[in-house]
């Protein structure tokens, strides 16, 4: 695993969106995912954090930590789905988690649809409580949340 490289941009964008269909969820219908056209900028520039994880030089899973104060929240964790079940994604969430450690943040929190079956499980085994949920575009999306 680590920090993200301009020259990461099309991996990343293009393992996102293979992710996302992969789990039933059109890359398109997810709003504002122009920030990985930006990564540099909206992540790393503003005091968050992107990483992604390799496997044989290919970047298999990536995943962003903005920051607003004592708050985080986690963005575009992708796995591809070739390399699910291999710890990647643990390692990028624990890799966030403890960069909003590092800066200071009391709570972590983000948004995934339910129709991804892999994260809806995924995150309360990792000690994340369901928030609520909301529908947007035709998906039911649950806010989850953790104290840090």
């Amino acid at each position: 695993m680590r920090r993200y490289e301009p020259g990461d941009g099309p991996a990343v964008e293009n393992l996102y969106r293979r992710a996302l269909r992969e789990a039933g969820t059109d890359p398109n219908d997810v709003p504002n995912n122009g920030d990985l056209r930006a990564i540099g900028q909206i992540y790393l520039d503003s005091g968050g954090e992107f990483l992604v994880a390799e496997s044989d030089e290919e970047i298999v899973a990536c995943g962003g930590l903005l920051r607003d104060g004592s708050t985080a929240e986690l963005k575009r964790i992708a796995v591809d789905p070739g390399h699910q079940r291999e710890g990647h994604g643990t390692a990028i969430v624990d890799g966030l988690e403890r960069a909003a450690r590092e800066r200071g943040c009391a709570r972590i929190g983000l948004t995934t649809a339910s129709r991804q079956t892999s994260a809806t499980d995924f995150y309360p085994d990792r000690g994340y409580e369901r928030l609520g949920t909301e529908q947007v575009n035709g998906y039911e999306l649950i806010d989850f949340g953790k104290r840090l």
